[in-house]
């Protein structure tokens, strides 16, 4: 019985509409619109028109001008987008051996950049994985591994082992489905499928150590006598270099999307959407109706201004629409559901209050709706570093100097001029803070850059440059001196007509 690549694990399978969904609700209106009736149902006068049958049909048509009139909300793109420039306003810490310093994504990018496209699957998925390799036939010099993520969709299968009481389980197979476009030599495409395989040991066994081998095989066409072990400088693995990376952990199991809440509510509004418009579009389609006119359905009826209509004695002419009952009431639905779904997504984010607002307030805020970047930050870089750490054994280097700190500094209340002038007056008045400390909280909102060491040398070699604009003067004031103020000892301020002297009179 040969051996099907593309067999889909059980719970990649019941994933997969999740994932999919997130993924259309992040691309935005067209990628939703273009699935048609997945997302936005035909009504019941649709279908009776024919709308599944033809699309030439009434029914199509209707649905069609029905689907072009709604509106979706990108909430989910905006929540996306704003949680990661909170995650990396600052960089995060990456330490390693000093031979592993060079090594990037497959496509040339830094390790940062691979943490920030790993925060984004694990915001928009819940999932990706990061897989160590090496390149072929590299220069000399050039043989560092390189990281390759990939998207949930992508790794189709794996296994990790039987669950038996206290034995580790250990990842000892991985299959990923590379399939893609190549180009033929008159510039055409063709797609080819295949897949990578990755295993540890014996491939009909799970076992929890053996060589690490892989190879890339057509769909039906696998051969584990053509699997080959990548060497190092003659150093093989007993462990496959590939992590998996969910939203809370770096484990094989699946996680829910974490923002997959969000993705149903904008589903929601999108279909609420269409139908509040066209409710609205109703309303201007009024249809005439003549009661007791003796025309054919061929006569022409003119209406309108210097139109004129003939009707028998008791006979009536008028207009006949849809009532607007119930407009209103859809009208308050749809914008709950755009609040609800702003407090699900990006609004939840702002750590800037509308109002003034307390400094407990704020931080218990801002606590309760970062809790879950916290997990994802940390989540996402524990899992880089594991993979990291794979390499530094690769290449005999030592594991425990690779580390990977996220930045988390996204939920901190932003320093302004009038919270410095607040922690400054405390200090006056003897609140025991030192000023390493208050340059270490200036530091940590990236006011500065310079060490509390820098920062006081800089300090005083302003102070001694007479010439220097904000140089302070004896009596340690260093606002400016103002024409005519009677501190100035040389007078060299004083301009007839203008006075700050509290009588009233030019400085003698």
């Amino acid at each position: 019985m040969p051996t099907i690549l593309s067999s889909i694990h059980p719970e990649a399978s019941q994933a997969k509409p999740d994932w999919t969904l997130m993924r259309d609700a992040y691309k935005g209106e067209r990628q939703v619109k273009s699935k048609n009736t997945v997302y936005l149902p035909m009504t019941s006068s649709q279908i009776a028109d024919g709308g599944l049958n033809s699309v030439e049909s009434l029914g199509y048509r209707a649905y069609m001008a029905y689907k072009m009139r709604a509106r979706f909300p990108n909430f989910t793109r905006e929540a996306i987008q704003q949680a990661l420039g909170m995650m990396h306003s600052q960089p995060p810490e990456i330490k390693l051996p000093k031979a592993m310093e060079k090594i990037t994504s497959r496509m040339g990018e830094p390790l940062k950049v691979v943490l920030q496209k790993i925060n984004k699957e694990q915001l928009l998925t819940g999932r990706v994985g990061v897989m160590a390799d090496l390149p072929t036939n590299p220069e000399p010099g050039e043989d560092i591994p390189y990281l390759a993520t990939y998207l949930p969709e992508r790794i189709i299968n794996w296994d990790d082992g039987r669950v038996e009481q206290i034995v580790p389980q250990r990842l000892n197979l991985v299959v990923i489905n590379e399939s893609e476009y190549e180009r033929n030599s008159d510039f055409s495409w063709t797609a080819e499928e295949k897949y990578r395989v990755l295993v540890m040991g014996d491939i009909l066994d799970n076992e929890t150590s053996g060589l690490y081998q892989q190879g890339v095989f057509d769909e039906t066409n696998f051969d584990p006598s053509k699997l080959i072990a990548p060497t190092w400088r003659g150093r093989t693995l007993n462990k496959i270099p590939f992590v998996f990376i969910n939203s809370c952990d770096i484990t094989p199991d699946v996680d829910d999307p974490p923002l997959l809440d969000l993705g149903n509510m904008c589903m929601a509004i999108y279909r609420s959407e269409a139908d509040y418009r066209q409710n609205l579009f109703m309303q201007g389609q009024d249809t005439f109706v003549t009661i007791g006119g003796g025309w054919d359905e061929t006569d022409e009826v003119r209406v309108g201004a210097g139109a004129r209509i003939d009707l028998p004695q008791g006979g009536d002419a008028k207009y006949v629409g849809v009532t607007s009952a119930g407009l209103s009431e859809q009208r308050q639905a749809l914008e709950n559901l755009e609040m609800r779904a702003g407090s699900m997504g990006a609004q939840t984010l702002d750590s800037v209050s509308r109002e003034r607002e307390s400094g407990d307030s704020l931080r218990i805020r801002m606590a309760a709706r970062t809790a879950d970047l916290n997990t994802i930050a940390d989540t996402g870089a524990a899992g880089l570093e594991q993979v990291l750490k794979i390499c530094a054994e690769w290449m005999d280097e030592d594991p425990s100097e690779v580390s990977v700190i996220p930045n988390k500094e996204f939920g901190e209340m932003p320093l302004t001029g009038q919270t410095m002038v607040e922690i400054a007056t405390a200090r006056n008045l003897g609140w025991p803070i030192s000023a390493k400390s208050m340059h270490d909280l200036s530091r940590k909102r990236r006011m500065t850059t310079k060490t509390f060491e820098e920062e006081i040398a800089e300090a005083e070699k302003e102070a001694e440059n007479e010439d220097f604009v904000f140089a302070k003067k004896k009596d340690g004031d260093r606002a400016a001196l103002q024409p005519n103020d009677p501190n100035d000892p040389d007078g060299e301020n004083n301009v007839p007509g203008q006075t700050t002297n509290p009588s009233g009179r030019d400085a003698q």
